[in-house]
């Protein structure tokens, strides 16, 4: 009978008819998808901890920067008070402090640059003037206003710095 529609009877287990022979194995298919949610899931992780190591750090590094005022306020009273006796302990309170910073800062990775007597290097140092000194070279860190910071190598705070004029 040519009007006869042929209805496959086969479960969808069978390997016997042509479509089934057409599609890929179905446990290749969910292997395959299973190793790229893998991979995708490896690199999420990599990325998170990528990116918090990095929040991490630039927290640190702003914490850092805030203390670095302490540091400069008391280097600031070493420099002006007296060495008298009836302020000696208070010169020595202040020099404990100082040194308890030093600790910390060198705990963090940070240290202090030395400025003074060295070209100016526009990465590491903010002119804040210049001065006329015909003893010493153009461009060469005459004063250092405020200290500057590296943290691991790297800039935490250029040195404010006054430079020789050619």
């Amino acid at each position: 009978m040519p009007d006869e529609i042929q209805i496959n009877t086969g479960t969808p287990w069978d390997k016997n008819t042509e479509t089934d022979q057409q599609l890929p194995d179905e446990g290749a298919v969910w292997k395959e998808r299973y190793l790229l949610l893998l991979a995708d899931l490896e690199n999420i992780k990599k990325r998170l901890t990528r990116t918090s190591a990095q929040e991490v750090e630039a927290r640190t590094e702003t914490l850092l920067r805030d203390i670095l005022q302490v540091a400069d306020g008391l280097d600031l009273a070493l420099l002006h008070t007296s060495h008298e006796e009836d302020s000696r302990n208070i010169l020595q309170g202040i020099e404990m402090n100082r040194n308890l910073l030093g600790k910390i800062f060198s705990k963090y990775g940070v240290e202090e640059m030395e400025a003074l007597g060295q070209q100016f290097d526009p990465s590491l140092h903010e002119s804040i003037g210049m001065v006329r000194s015909p003893r010493v070279a153009p461009n060469t860190i005459v004063r250092v206003e405020q200290k500057g910071y590296l943290i691991s190598g790297k800039l935490l705070r250029p040195a404010k710095v006054l430079i020789a004029e050619s």
